[in-house]
């Protein structure tokens, strides 16, 4: 059954009809973050993706034109539905919903190279995944399962898709000490060169770099035709035209995240570098559309297998709030420093039992609405660990002097971490108070914070609770530098996220924000 006008192929006669037009349809998605059953908004889902993605392909075939399904990395780890199976699943949907080839994405590796070794076998892939600028893939068990490029005959022409992965330095440490990411822009520049001498027709940059590293890529470049990107969630309606450094316009594709859409490009190729565009359609995946019957029971299973892994109904109740928790609104945006975020600074510090304790906004999941909270939606807002049979990321206290911790905070409130961190047990004396306010790093000047109501005493040592994978990814990228900055670390003991987190909703159930 065709379905509605929406998703018909507009193409000119011209080009259907023309002996010389070899026409190739690229449908690609990004940053698909194992959201199987779409967002909290009731968009996305694998299962309507799917549909969408089988009619494109079917009204192209019956076209005569060829298709290629390209995914911009982050297939893996950011919703609950990573864990069904380990893992293994968010693999397999690639699968199922036609995937061709991926690039490897940042939260695609966070367990480990090794990890993503077993996943990849276990999930026994048809979808290539790509990246060309990871070293270390043999020592990683990866050297078989991750090419660097994939070549394909499109109507005699030579079609290559090479993959370039994230290089910021701070998505690298589940990698240490086997692997490390090399800078993309250089790999992409080597990878344009070898497809030149190796005589592609049409290259293809399968990216999880970010729009704005896309565009660099494309100005640096001579001989890429096409960037299909992800990383930074961007919603392309049209294609990013960017000149090369000879002056041919490039276009750059995104399609959101979180299965909310996917794109349809249809290319004529030309040889020397001379390929037109067609046409391009970007499709939101809403309700209106029928959900594939076969990737709604894959859906179905994972949800158990979910459950199984857990041990726990998703749907129990465990507390009521009367504000949201905040988190990632479909994918893309989100609140910071919100009162739930001083929440969970404060049950960080308590854990602990220090002076400090911090809260970083980047780490929420999704947003969940104020109502009653289930043990899913617990999950689904902090969907984080480090390791399979974990109960969560772990609590770390460590001590740091008052001048080192004047100079910390003082780099903070500089840099963008002063609207992504909440501190909890620092104030400040502001004129005009007669009691002193929780400190805040983008309104208070850091010569105002206070501890226990006291100004901070450079020569004095104070404890600072955090989520563990701060200190444990700093010491695996810079070691020394760690030890210096996290003095004296340890784990505190029965600390993991979930338990604290299901505890704390229960106990200070209804929620409400903190007063100073």
């Amino acid at each position: 059954m065709k379905m509605i006008n929406t998703f018909a192929l507009i193409l000119s006669l011209t080009f259907v009809n023309s002996a010389s037009a070899k026409l190739l349809q690229i449908i690609h998605t990004n940053d698909l973050h194992s959201f199987f059953e779409g967002t909290r908004s009731g968009l996305g889902g694998y299962a309507r993706l799917k549909t969408v993605v089988d009619e494109l392909r079917a009204q192209a075939e019956a076209q005569k034109i060829p298709t290629l399904f390209l995914d911009g990395g982050d297939f893996g780890e950011g919703s609950s539905f990573y864990f069904s199976n380990n893992g293994v699943d968010a693999l397999k949907a690639l699968d199922h919903l036609g995937v061709d080839v991926s690039v490897l994405g940042n939260h695609d590796f966070i367990l480990g190279g090794r990890e993503l070794s077993r996943q990849m076998i276990e999930a026994d892939l048809k979808t290539k995944i790509v990246s060309a600028n990871i070293i270390g893939k043999r020592f990683m068990r990866l050297g078989r399962l991750l090419p660097s490029w994939v070549d394909y005959d499109i109507s005699g022409m030579k079609v290559r898709v090479f993959g370039l992965t994230t290089s910021e330095l701070h998505y690298q440490y589940p990698l240490r000490p086997l692997g490390l990411i090399r800078d993309s822009h250089n790999a992409g520049i080597r990878m344009a060169r070898k497809a030149q001498k190796h005589g592609v027709d049409f290259l293809i940059a399968l990216t999880h770099i970010g729009l704005d590293k896309d565009i660099t890529l494309v100005r640096k470049s001579r001989t890429i035709d096409l960037v299909v990107g992800g990383h930074s969630h961007t919603k392309l309606h049209k294609p990013e035209m960017t000149r090369n450094l000879i002056g041919r316009s490039v276009p750059i594709l995104q399609a959101g995240s979180s299965s909310l859409y996917v794109g349809s490009l249809i290319m004529d190729i030309k040889p020397k570098g001379e390929s037109v565009m067609v046409d391009y359609r970007i499709y939101d995946i809403n309700q209106d559309i029928p959900e594939n019957q076969d990737m709604k029971k894959f859906v179905k299973e994972a949800y158990e297998n979910r459950e199984q892994y857990f041990n726990r109904r998703w749907d129990e109740v465990i507390g009521f709030s009367e504000i949201k928790l905040s988190g990632y609104q479909d994918g893309t945006t989100y609140e910071t420093r919100t009162c739930w975020s001083r929440h969970i600074a404060r049950l960080t510090r308590e854990a602990g039992k220090t002076d400090l304790g911090l809260q970083f906004d980047v780490f929420q999941g999704e947003e969940i609405k104020a109502g009653n909270i289930t043990y899913g939606d617990m999950i689904d807002n902090f969907p984080h660990f480090r390791s399979w049979g974990d109960k969560g990321w772990k609590v770390g206290r460590a001590t740091v002097s008052g001048f080192l911790l004047k100079k910390i905070l003082n780099a903070m409130a500089s840099s963008e971490l002063a609207l992504q961190v909440t501190i909890d047990g620092l104030q400040s004396k502001i004129e005009g108070k007669t009691k002193p306010v929780a400190f805040d790093l983008k309104r208070h000047p850091v010569f105002t914070a206070m501890i226990n109501e006291e100004p901070i005493n450079s020569m004095k040592y104070y404890s600072i609770s955090l989520p563990s994978e701060v200190p444990h990814g700093v010491m695996k990228l810079f070691n020394v530098l760690g030890l210096v900055v996290f003095n004296n670390l340890k784990i505190v003991p029965d600390s993991d996220y979930w338990p604290l987190l299901e505890t704390y909703i229960r106990r200070n159930s209804p929620l409400r924000c903190l007063e100073d």
